[in-house]
């Protein structure tokens, strides 16, 4: 895949992104077209349908006509250059006709057939031609694709029926999976599209470039994208950090939760993270909220599209059964949402709304009483929305596609309280479908009042914790990503320490002197090759001391006894010393030693492991985790894309299932948690800073009250 980064653009508005054209062309020519039908025929009925103001050119030499519309020979025989060329012709011809698109002046195009990268080696060769005509002059969505729908721009370049266009919101739709898009599109769930795009095979334009176009549209307020996976992270960091700026929420649907890491690790920290652990890695360092399903996908983007988005995860609900109110609560306690308590005075006023035997709390149950009665709803949801912590307000109830007219079943005087109320608070309105069976009427009758439609009880839920986290994450972040400069001399010190490359693991003693000029604390010591230098460093660093093998090619030494830890004298370090010798020669007979590491005692509160290595994709990466001998036995590590600033490695920490450890603890006091997030900037630093370090393994680490030093290290090259 190209890197796209001529067609990714940070700035400027949509009107001058080279991918605008595709979403607002004045003129559309569409090769391939057909009276027999087609992908050529479809588009044209589908711009036809969408009351596409601009000319229509349907190219054919064997028609004079088609569709009711003149039909031409060849591209260059329209009487002008075109916005955008829909390429419905088999694959074989497909390069040549973009050939004749550009020496005609057209400015984009989408090419739908298959037969190219997915169809083996000659397929792929076919890709490459047609990535190689377009260049950087001529954007290409596809192929292999079903097209682009401009709701906002009335241009539908899409390839197969669609139906009556419903569209008219602030989501953009981007999707590898064309079908997975087209899912979406003709959801009756009520999510209101902007664009939506299935970018095929992205020979030349890719999601991210396509999510760069959405950025610059002022009324897409959220973006929705199904992804395979990405090809080149940068640029997605990039997009990503723009639409955090901007406050435009991306929600995620990344496929391939399954797939495992294949990378063999030497280090800890690379056995402690998968591909898969990377996308949840760069999702949560930018704000990127993960889902799991369309539905979720779907609930969520409205939510967060929504004229009025939750400030957090605070949800004030009622209904007209107490089934129901406990089914919603089961769905909140599992998915971050908090149903703050009411105030007694909020409590005062409902008991003078409701009947007697109503129990007001939060989930509320109403009874049968309420349902119906436009003031009962209005109250309620006024009352619930002046309730501190209380972000949104939702009813449940459900109204099906074969319950009648929702006057029938008073859904009208419902609606209309919950929109009364809309307008009387700035908190959003909600109404919760329990099941996923909703009419049309309700979805366009909701939309009308301003009233948020969220379908299902567990997505509903889902969908409100996103919103809270993200609203979190808003708080939190002040900046996504962390604006690093490469210190050149420093690198070049570095480098001057570093064996060649494949050398593999890497002595301790250079691993430290690489971690010293990065400033990160080690113990006091150094390397002695000899019992006399190492009776000199003890006596330099202060007993007690800890003796640790260097050899070549033992990367864990406690494995082959190669550490004596707590010796307190010369005449005990003499012992250890040559007990030490004699345990690694039986252990590991191989082994080439190189010296023994004599290093000052730490004492610390907490032990962490701390590293990462330079992923292929990812690019560089930092872990933090629990350390010691249980970092991998007890895998409670985060991970985030390096470089990153102090204020994010804390929330690394913070994010440790364990991180109640790094606070006080049973008398004992907190852990210095900003020492322990310097160092992990500062390894984070050190791993973008020198691509050449595969793996880095800084464990233990040791935090105490007032400090943290790496007691351990492992670089490998």
């Amino acid at each position: 895949m190209t890197t796209g980064s001529n067609w990714t653009r940070m700035s400027g508005d949509s009107a001058s992104h080279p991918l605008y054209p595709l979403f607002y062309p004045r003129s559309v020519a569409v090769v391939g077209a057909s009276p027999k039908g087609g992908y050529g025929l479809r588009v044209v009925e589908a711009l036809k349908a969408f009351r596409f103001a601009g000319p229509i050119y349907p190219i054919n030499p064997n028609y004079d006509e088609i569709a009711g519309l003149r039909a031409y020979p060849e591209i260059g025989s329209i009487p002008e250059p075109v916005d955008a060329v829909a390429i419905a012709v088999p694959s074989r011809i497909v390069p040549g006709v973009v050939r004749q698109a550009i020496e005609a002046g057209a400015k984009s195009g989408i090419a739908f057939g298959s037969g190219f990268a997915e169809a083996g080696e000659d397929g792929q060769a076919l890709q490459a031609e047609l990535r190689a005509i377009c260049g950087d002059r001529f954007p290409l969505i596809g192929p292999n694709c079903l097209g682009v729908m401009s709701y906002l721009g009335d241009a539908a370049l899409w390839s197969i029926p669609i139906g009556e266009p419903r569209h008219d919101g602030a989501v953009g739709l981007v999707a590898q999976s064309g079908n997975m898009a087209l899912t979406l599109m003709s959801s009756s769930r009520g999510l209101r599209l902007a664009h939506s795009v299935s970018a095929g095979n992205q020979a030349v334009v890719d999601v991210v470039d396509i999510m760069s176009f959405f950025l610059a549209e002022p009324n897409i307020r959220v973006i929705a994208a199904v992804i395979e996976g990405l090809s080149d992270v940068a640029r997605f960091r990039r997009v990503a950090a723009l639409a955090a700026e901007r406050d435009v929420p991306i929600v995620a649907l990344k496929l391939g939760r399954s797939e495992k890491g294949s990378q063999a690790a030497v280090a800890h920290t690379g056995s402690l993270t998968g591909s898969d652990q990377l996308y949840d890695a760069l999702f949560a360092q930018y704000g990127v909220i993960r889902v799991d399903d369309l539905e979720e996908m779907s609930e969520t983007a409205k939510l967060l599209s929504a004229a009025r988005r939750p400030a957090g995860a605070g949800l004030g609900v009622f209904a007209s059964s107490g089934g129901e109110c406990g089914l919603i609560s089961d769905m909140a306690a599992a998915s971050g949402v908090e149903l703050p308590d009411l105030l007694p005075e909020t409590r005062e006023a409902l008991l003078g709304l409701l009947p007697p035997f109503a129990n007001p709390l939060n989930p509320l149950d109403i009874t049968a009483a309420g349902w119906g009665n436009r003031d009962v709803y209005r109250e309620t949801a006024k009352l619930l929305a002046m309730t501190p912590g209380v972000n949104i307000v939702a009813c449940i109830g459900d109204t099906t596609r074969v319950s009648g007219p929702i006057s029938a079943t008073g859904w009208d005087k419902m609606i209309a309280g919950m929109a009364d109320a809309r307008e009387q608070t700035d908190i959003p309105m909600a109404i919760i479908n329990i099941l996923t069976d909703a009419s049309y009427e309700m979805t366009d009758t909701l939309a009308e009042a301003g009233v948020i439609q969220l379908i299902g009880a567990r997505t509903a839920a889902r969908a409100i914790g996103h919103a809270g986290s993200y609203a979190r994450w808003r708080e939190i972040h002040s900046a996504a990503s962390y604006a690093h400069k490469v210190d050149a001399e420093r690198r070049l010190t570095a480098l001057a320490l570093l064996p060649p490359a494949g050398s593999g693991g890497v002595s301790e003693a250079t691993s430290k002197a690489l971690l010293s000029l990065y400033g990160i604390p080690i113990p006091a010591g150094g390397l002695a090759t000899s019992l006399d230098a190492a009776l000199a460093l003890a006596n330099e660093a202060g007993y007690p001391v800890a003796l640790k093998i260097d050899a070549e090619g033992i990367h864990h030494k406690t494995e082959v006894g190669g550490v004596a830890l707590g010796i307190e004298s010369d005449d005990q370090l003499r012992a250890e010393y040559a007990a030490l010798l004699e345990r690694v020669a039986a252990r590991a007979p191989d082994a080439r030693v190189r010296g023994v590491q004599v290093e000052g005692m730490v004492a610390g509160l907490v032990e962490l492991i701390v590293g990462g290595r330079n992923d292929p994709l990812f690019g560089p990466i930092v872990v933090a985790g629990l350390g010691g001998i249980f970092a991998e036995a007890l895998q409670d590590a985060t991970t985030r894309l390096a470089p990153i600033h102090s204020a994010e490695a804390r929330s690394m920490l913070e994010g440790l299932r364990g991180a109640a450890l790094l606070g006080p603890f049973r008398g004992r006091p907190a852990a210095d948690i900003s020492a322990a997030a310097d160092i992990i900037s500062r390894v984070s630093v050190l791993l973008a800073e020198l691509p050449e370090v595969r793996e880095l393994d800084l464990n233990p680490v040791l935090v105490s009250a007032d400090g943290c030093v790496a007691v351990d290290a492992l670089a490998v090259v």
